[in-house]
């Protein structure tokens, strides 16, 4: 009896409608691109810099702090051997200038590369930048007058490249992008001279 039963409730079943298939996810917008390559994240999310900029900011604290407390040292020590009684005091405080020196020569350049990024599409370079107060820039690529590629010692080691964007008016409204490994770095500057800018390497 089960099984006339079970053989009877089969057909009910290849009767009924057919499943619906699962809806297709929407197709994810290209990024755009720059010699086939992309340059712009599939949700448009800002880019970060590449992660060696970290250590040539590390690097170029510790030889900035360094010198300047190098410089400061001899002064302390000639006024402190003039006042006996302060030399403990003086030399305590060039102490308390050399950690705070080495901690944010470390603590700060991971925060600042965190806080960085970047994004271009057909008309607009934007940037965001800042740790306590966030900064973002837009550069209409109409606007660009040029473009330099400046390499200072430090990132031609870690082969890194800072890109300068000129535009119309005063200095200020220059625009630095730092820590872009070399070649992608040159592909933007392409891309943006291809836009209407002219170039310059430093």
């Amino acid at each position: 009896m089960e099984q006339e039963e079970f053989e009877q409730a089969e057909p009910r079943l290849q009767a009924g409608a057919p499943a619906e298939a699962p809806a297709e996810a929407p197709a994810e917008e290209p990024a755009e691109e720059i010699d086939g390559k992309a340059m712009l994240l599939p949700d448009e999310r800002f880019r970060r810099l590449d992660r060696r900029i970290v250590q040539v900011w590390t690097i170029g604290n510790l030889l900035g702090y360094g010198l300047a407390l190098l410089f400061v040292l001899p002064w302390a020590i000639y006024w402190g051997l003039r006042h006996p009684m302060l030399l403990g005091w003086v030399l305590l405080g060039w102490v308390l200038l050399l950690a705070a020196a080495l901690w944010l020569s470390f603590w700060r350049p991971p925060r600042l590369y965190r806080a960085w990024g970047w994004r271009i599409d057909d008309r607009l370079l934007e940037t965001q930048s800042g740790l306590l107060f966030q900064r973002r820039r837009l550069l209409p690529l109409n606007r660009l007058q040029h473009v330099d590629l400046r390499r200072g010692p430090i990132e031609r080691i870690y082969g890194l490249a800072s890109l300068i964007l000129h535009t119309a008016g005063t200095q200020s409204a220059n625009l630095t992008i730092p820590g872009l490994e070399v070649t992608e770095a040159m592909r933007l500057r392409d891309h943006l001279v291809e836009k209407g800018g002219g170039d310059d390497a430093v």
